[in-house]
């Protein structure tokens, strides 16, 4: 295969793979069980409640926030495509572009 930019038309093409990994959220790592049930532990201290009522608090809260996140932030994984980058215009694109 001759690998041409289909923008600029010079022959100084690499062929990269594109990474189809999703990288997981801030918000989504941060609102764990386990996060929350120690955050719920420490705020039922400073009201003077028992911790496990704050940590149970804090497990339930997690779970239903997390599923919540999961549901929003899962999409369907496209599938993985190859790309080319021109050294001479420093543009990427697909290989189905090439000529």
């Amino acid at each position: 295969m001759h690998l041409s930019c289909p923008f600029c038309h010079s022959t100084n093409v690499m062929l990269v793979e594109a990474s189809t990994q999703q990288s997981t959220t801030t918000l989504a790592s941060l609102v764990t069980p386990t996060t929350l049930s120690a955050l719920g532990t420490t705020v039922a201290k400073t009201f003077n409640l028992p911790p496990i009522v704050g940590g149970i608090a804090g497990t339930f809260l997690g779970g239903m926030l997390g599923s919540v996140l999961n549901s929003f932030t899962e999409p369907s994984a496209p599938p993985q495509q190859n790309l080319c980058f021109c050294h001479n215009c420093y543009q990427k694109f697909p290989t189905h572009l090439l000529h």
